[in-house]
């Protein structure tokens, strides 16, 4: 029974992935892939606060903090990867820019996919990690059906209508199945590691502040930001850390636990911005 959990929680998360990059692939324009990169500043911002300012800040965390080798391992992956799937539901809530969001989203995706084969090896030199296992996992879940995705929206504009919709709904049924595997899998190890949740919400609320932060003046950028800094990319650091570090269970969990604090904060409080909003 055991081995099956094991095998739908490995094939429920490469499925949730894919299925997220071809949702966001069958929904893009060209206009919205195009967004972030014309504001050089707000780009160069973001990078610099998804992938210095916020994996310093987890370091520093997991440093001055006791935690176990599984919640460190989790809370540095979860700090390398940005482009959280999630961005733009939460930003529409708001009533922000959901093209931005959607800029943003795949700006952060991108450097992500070529930025963790490079550096998560270095970080973790002494345990057995791949570079190319890494890029080959991120290309062929991540960059190859967001792609296909985007050509069959721009080339055949009336199927993606179609198909878009039953690919959110394998996507959510991908979920599911992670979420109840993980839950039979790991539930000893989860209530072990209960007094985890102080450190995941300081983490997540620190790298929402960063986020914050770069946004400067401006209310759309600092929601966007706000958001995809603080969210990160669960899944993807999910799919890295079973495939490289399956004796530490907690390294997965960390980034399940982020997105169901982050998600528990950030939709409330989207809803009371957008109510505010003119």
């Amino acid at each position: 029974m055991k081995e099956l959990f094991e095998i739908a929680f490995n094939v429920s998360m490469n499925t949730l992935v894919a299925g997220s990059m071809v949702t966001m692939g069958l929904s893009l324009t060209v206009s919205q892939i195009v967004e972030p990169f014309k504001n050089i500043r707000m780009v160069i911002l973001s990078v610099i606060a998804n992938f210095l300012i916020v994996p310093l800040f987890a370091f520093g965390l997991v440093w001055l903090l006791p935690v176990s080798e599984g919640v460190r391992i989790g809370i540095i992956l979860v700090s390398l990867g940005g482009g959280a799937p999630f961005i733009p539901m939460v930003v529409k809530t708001a009533k922000g820019r959901v093209a931005g969001a959607i800029g943003l989203m795949l700006l952060l995706l991108i450097v992500t996919i070529f930025f963790m084969p490079i550096v998560v090896p270095l970080i973790f030199s002494g345990a057995s990690v791949s570079s190319l296992a890494i890029a080959k996992s991120l290309i062929f879940t991540m960059l190859v059906p967001l792609l296909l995705a985007l050509f069959v929206k721009a080339y055949f504009s009336d199927i993606a209508v179609r198909i878009q919709p039953f690919a959110s709904i394998i996507t959510n049924i991908a979920i599911s199945i992670s979420v109840i595997a993980m839950v039979f899998l790991y539930t000893k190890t989860i209530t072990s590691n209960i007094s985890v949740l102080p450190i995941i919400l300081l983490f997540f609320l620190g790298s929402m502040a960063i986020g914050y932060f770069t946004g400067g003046k401006n209310r759309n950028a600092r929601i966007i930001l706000s958001v995809g800094t603080g969210l990160r990319n669960p899944p993807i650091t999910i799919l890295v850390a079973s495939n490289n570090f399956p004796t530490e269970p907690m390294a997965a969990i960390v980034p399940l636990l982020i997105i169901i604090v982050g998600l528990s904060i950030l939709f409330p409080l989207a809803r009371k911005i957008g109510k505010t909003a003119v």
